[in-house]
């Protein structure tokens, strides 16, 4: 029995589940009505529509995957089924993997047809100027950026053996990640230059580099990278060579993987 087989199991039984049919249904209502709102009512332009759908992504998709994936282990791990799926026999490592893989899936499939959804009716209202080349891309890191969430909530789960302790780490996973970072940081960076709100302008590279960490920051340059819009103009102007697309990419990558990584060093030595 290998991770996939793990993975296999978690796509059936979290398939079955009514309240993630239900997060699916709403997600794609919510993407589809930004198109409506962007085209029918404000007559906007592709791009504005991209623009608009990407703040309301950066906000919801980390809601959505969190949800998905924070009790993904704690669960099985309450209800005594980790334990058997453990005497299969399957390895620890075996279930982080499976898990990620599994709740990754069920997390890409809705959201692929909820882009793909949106994108048909806003193609169909746009009157022209759809970048179609881009449109790969816009999604790409679209599920990119929501299975970093993914991975952040299933290593919240391997790092934690209570309900409470489970649902605390998630909402501040949140809170940290998605509302509070750019206060966080720009709190920290006026207290380290004596309060001199110039520097919020102004910042050096590796303040830059850790705004960029945000998640969503790193969403926003990304998907700036392939659409002329309002956003991450501080990253494109800044002229700091490790303040790019690529970075945005690569860390977003570390917060699907990291999260695992730290979650499993306590998982492996914990008792079941």
């Amino acid at each position: 029995m290998t991770w996939r087989d793990v993975a296999i199991r978690d796509i059936r039984v979290a398939s079955r589940s009514v309240g993630i049919w239900i997060v699916s249904v709403v997600q794609i209502l919510l993407f589809v009505g930004v198109a409506a709102v962007e085209f029918v009512l404000d007559d906007g332009s592709f791009l504005t529509y991209i623009d608009s759908l990407t703040g309301v992504v950066a906000v919801t998709i980390p809601l959505v995957a969190l949800l998905l994936g924070y009790k993904s282990i704690l669960a099985e791990r309450t209800g005594g089924q980790l334990r058997l799926a453990l005497s299969v026999p399957h390895s620890r490592r075996d279930v982080a993997v499976g898990k990620l893989v599994g709740r990754s899936v069920v997390f890409v499939v809705p959201t692929i047809l909820a882009l793909c959804l949106a994108g048909g009716v806003s193609t169909v209202l746009a009157d022209g100027g759809v970048p179609w080349l881009w449109l790969p891309w816009f999604a790409g890191v679209t599920i990119l950026y929501g299975v970093a969430f993914v991975g952040l909530a299933v290593g919240v789960s391997l790092s934690t053996t209570t309900g409470r302790r489970v649902t605390v780490g998630a909402i501040g996973a949140y809170l940290v990640t998605v509302v509070l970072w750019k206060d966080l940081h720009t709190a920290v960076l006026l207290v380290l230059h004596r309060f001199d709100t110039a520097v919020t302008s102004d910042m050096p590279g590796w303040a830059l580099f850790v705004r960029l960490a945000s998640p969503s920051e790193s969403y926003g340059l990304l998907v700036r990278t392939g659409f002329a819009i309002d956003r991450a103009g501080r990253y494109i102007d800044s002229g700091v060579a490790y303040v790019t697309w690529v970075a945005a990419l690569g860390l977003l990558v570390a917060w699907t993987l990291v999260p695992v990584a730290l979650g499993f060093l306590r998982f492996k030595t914990a008792d079941l």
